[in-house]
């Protein structure tokens, strides 16, 4: 158990720090028919030729965001070294003050392994293989009160009550077949059915730990309440049978051990992508979208839950110069976890909302658009991105953009090269840097990022966009 908890709590804590990279493409595509693979933010919507993609560069996107920023746990010394939040020349007070309530991020990754599409049947089709990896995070500011500041008096008990840690992780492969067909002049739908391959699922959920650091003793009392589901074929727990105090047995977790020979698939599951455009004028399109709606069942799962008794802890004195190390063996005495029977669970996918308006100028050479962009889940989020969209047809077409979001807010660019037989694009959604120090330069406030890389070769003559 101690292996597997310090794992579990070096994540929670090095994740805020190492921002690593659930998307599909960069959102500034989905006005520019010149991007093959914007099918892929709404199912109606089709490129000016058929294309292939390039094997694992078709489309290959990055997206992460959070309401906190490096800023908040790394801090500049005097003499313009970088130091951790709890480094003892870092005040509690100014620490804490620039914490969210509920701290937050989520991450996620689009790797396409191979991408088709075709015109035929009065419609635009495609085939796509793609691997997609997600996570997300959340941690409740008093948890960083109480690693910051610890003991808050020397005659009386300190208690912290910390609600709702989460950590979850979830990684696939998705097999996709889509059609957009035109109705008539002003109506087009679309839509696409996945088959997906799961590979990996992690969902960790503390929903309670109330810590009491008794001074008088030296000792510290930890209830937690909490559980966690992870799928992924070859790993097996270790485990000692132990009884609690009610005189119940149960399988203590100490660790888990994992054959890389046997990986393989551990679970499957069915989604569906809905898309429509309909111009009401001349110039005018407006499109939405509704996409993975869907699910996969994980049927190679273990599921551990925390012991609810009271844990007496021979707590540390919290000096502010322990390492992250330090923290994971801290927490590894904190939990307790038991094994449960639950040989699989079914998880529903982040389904997304797309919502825009295109109005363009000067025979399609220039055009205005306006996306609206919400994700369901545990944490919703929402984004509004305003694009001028320019398009030098048989040459390259362009989008800057700007976006206001729950997570961040961001200013952005895609430049898509597309000369006749082939096409590269690229596309970076970012805040500018900003100097934490002489020596880094970084994102360092929220943090928000959604890169797209692709590269495709087209074929077949020219169909004007919305055919």
């Amino acid at each position: 158990m101690k292996t597997y908890i310090k794992i579990v709590s070096v994540a929670l804590f090095s994740i805020v720090m190492a921002m690593p990279i659930k998307a599909q493409t960069a959102r500034s595509a989905y006005f520019l028919e010149g991007v093959p693979t914007a099918h892929k933010l709404n199912p109606v919507l089709s490129a000016e030729y058929g294309y292939f993609s390039f094997p694992l560069l078709g489309n290959f996107n990055i997206e992460s965001s959070s309401n906190v920023g490096i800023s908040n746990f790394m801090f500049p010394s005097e003499s313009g070294q970088l130091m951790n939040f709890l480094n003892p020349n870092v005040s509690s007070a100014e620490f804490l003050d620039g914490l969210k309530s509920q701290n937050k991020m989520v991450a996620n990754l689009d790797m396409e392994i191979f991408s088709f599409g075709f015109h035929k049947w009065n419609g635009f089709n495609t085939l796509n293989v793609s691997l997609r990896t997600s996570a997300g995070m959340q941690m409740p500011k008093e948890i960083f009160e109480f690693l910051k500041v610890g003991r808050k008096s020397v005659t009386e008990p300190t208690v912290y009550q910390i609600r709702d840690i989460n950590l979850n992780t979830s990684c696939y492969a998705e097999i996709a077949l889509g059609h957009s067909h035109r109705i008539n002049e002003k109506l087009k739908v679309g839509a696409k059915i996945k088959g997906l391959i799961g590979l990996a699922y992690a969902n960790m959920n503390i929903d309670q730990m109330d810590i009491t650091m008794d001074d008088a003793n030296a000792q510290w009392i930890i209830n937690t309440k909490g559980y966690a589901d992870v799928a992924l074929k070859g790993m097996e727990f270790q485990s000692e049978p132990r009884v609690d105090e009610n005189g119940n047995s149960y399988d203590y977790m100490e660790g888990f051990e994992f054959n890389t020979s046997q990986f393989g698939i551990a679970g499957g599951g069915l989604a569906l992508d809905l898309g429509a455009s309909y111009s009401p004028i001349k110039n005018l399109e407006i499109t939405a979208s509704l996409n993975d709606i869907g699910f996969i069942t994980w049927n190679h799962n273990k599921s551990v839950e925390t012991v609810s008794s009271g844990i007496v802890y021979e707590g540390v004195n919290m000096a502010n110069n322990e390492t992250f190390e330090d923290l994971g063996d801290m927490f590894s005495e904190m939990i307790e976890l038991k094994e449960v029977e639950k040989p699989s669970t079914t998880k529903f996918l982040q389904a997304s909302l797309n919502v825009g308006a295109e109005y363009s100028f000067f025979d399609n050479l220039i055009s205005l658009g306006v996306l609206s962009h919400t994700r369901f889940g545990a944490e919703l989020y929402s984004e509004g991105m305003f694009a001028l969209n320019i398009r030098a047809k048989k040459a390259f077409m362009m989008s800057l953009n700007g976006t206001v979001s729950n997570m961040g807010n961001s200013f952005g660019a895609l430049l898509s090269i597309c000369p006749e037989g082939f096409n590269l694009f690229l596309a970076v959604d970012c805040l500018p840097g900003m100097n934490l120090t002489k020596s880094y330069y970084m994102p360092v406030n929220k943090f928000h990022v959604n890169a797209t890389l692709g590269l495709n070769f087209t074929f077949g003559k020219r169909h004007k966009w919305g055919i």
